[in-house]
Order: C-alpha cells, then structure tokens, then sequence
C-alpha cells in the first residue's frame, strides 16, 4: 500500500489559500476515490508549515488520484502557495 507523508511549507500569507484549496482537495479526494485509504492534511504550530498523511490501497489507485480531474483541477492553485518543493517521505509496510 503506497503511503507518503509530505511536508509542504507556504509562502507567507497564502496560508489561507492553501488550506481552501488544499480542503477541496480533500474532500473530492476522500469522496470520490475508493482507492483512498487514508487522505488528510495537518498544520503545525510553525507558520506555513503543513503536512500531507496519504495511504493509497495499490499503486493504481495512486496513479488514479494523480490523474483525477480534481487534482489536476486544484494543482496550479497549490503549487503556487507553495514555498519550494514539498518533501516527500515514502513509507512501506512491515
């Protein structure tokens, strides 16, 4: 089961931005693909620092969360907010 947790830092003052997007994201992600295991995202208490916790159940339901109309929809949107690229950290299981 691919599992990532992202670490996303926002440009200073987008953070309201971000979250607004970002909460669509989810919420169309969590609704509409059955392949999701586990999809949220946090803030911390540093300003502009966010996390990602994603959990697909196969590859494939990856590659269709990545290829989904509303993640196409609201990835302009996000990257703009962003403050570099995200960190990625992959995780597999025991």
């Amino acid at each position: 089961m691919p599992t990532t947790i992202v670490k996303i830092k926002v440009k200073p003052g987008q953070e309201a931005a971000f979250e607004a997007v970002i909460q669509r994201l989810i919420t169309a992600s969590n609704a509409n693909e059955p392949g999701i295991l586990f999809y949220q995202g946090f803030r911390t208490a540093t300003p502009g620092e966010y996390y990602m916790l994603e959990s697909f159940k196969d590859l494939e339901a990856l590659k269709a969360h990545t290829a989904s109309a509303h993640f196409q929809a609201n990835r302009p949107a996000l990257t703009e907010c962003f403050d570099g690229a995200p960190e990625l950290v992959r995780l597999s299981d025991l």
